[in-house]
């Protein structure tokens, strides 16, 4: 049986909430969704493998895997990204990634014309945006702009400066509701449940992608936690900051080849 001939097995982990779908385009055979900020590498594996087996499949009926890669969570990406990377290694599973601000706005392109911005957390006062209109030939929603990184103050003036009707979602609006409430013009701000992508929505655009053997990079738009902070970690434990970055710097430098 080929790989087109089989279930597509997705993972997303860019925020809090891990999801595990498995199924095809228009037809979701089980999705699971956790809620597990901190114990995504317990239960990612035992969720799948339990998922499987209610269904009464194994992973002899995957033919493919769709991974989220970002923008979202340091350690999230990496768990499903590397846990992914396993297993195509393993079983022979073509793979490819799904960017996750695009697939968030699917469900509201569809049903509005106006600029959707796309707004999810990146740590306190920060956030990851991206605004669409309409749609690609590609059925994916057409990127104004490209993923961005920034403050949520910055953000506000780029979305006012532009002067249009706007909608916001995402969980970068939820965590900082108020001030956008107060600082953003002409919009209407979704609620909570806009803030996750559907199972379906993941399926639909996991139909459209290129799979092949190159191992899926991470979207990442901002350093992790720890680099920001290395001065202050390293100093808590006594060692000078100085030091820790050169250290660093020889452990993520590659070797010259000989």
């Amino acid at each position: 049986m080929s790989a087109d001939s089989k279930n597509t097995l997705i993972f997303n982990s860019a925020e809090a909430r891990l999801q595990i779908i498995c199924g095809e385009q228009g037809q979701l055979l089980f999705s699971k969704e956790l809620f597990s900020p901190r114990q995504g590498m317990q239960v990612l594996l035992p969720a799948l493998m339990d998922g499987l087996e209610k269904m009464s499949l194994s992973l002899n009926d995957i033919g493919r895997i769709a991974c989220v890669r970002g923008p979202g969570s340091f350690t999230g990406l990496r768990l499903v990204l590397a846990t992914a990377l396993g297993l195509a290694r393993t079983h022979g599973f073509p793979m490819a990634g799904i960017d996750y601000l695009p697939a968030l706005a699917m469900d509201t392109c569809t049903i509005t014309d106006k600029e959707v911005w796309v707004i999810t957390h990146a740590r306190r006062g920060q956030v990851h945006y991206q605004a669409f209109q309409g749609f690609s030939s590609n059925g994916l929603p057409k990127a104004l702009m490209g993923p961005t990184a920034g403050t949520i103050e910055d953000l506000a003036t780029a979305i006012n400066t532009r002067n249009t009707d706007t909608v916001l979602l995402g969980t970068g609006v939820q965590k900082n509701r108020e001030f956008f409430e107060d600082n953003i013009q002409n919009a209407v701000i979704l609620d909570e449940r806009f803030s996750h992508p559907k199972p379906e929505v993941l399926l639909d655009i996991a139909a459209t992608l290129e799979y092949g053997d190159t191992p899926v990079a991470p979207l990442y738009l901002r350093p992790c936690d720890a680099e920001e902070n290395l001065d202050y970690i390293v100093s808590m434990k006594g060692v000078d900051p100085d030091e820790a970055r050169q250290k660093l710097a020889e452990l993520t430098t590659s070797l010259p080849e000989t």
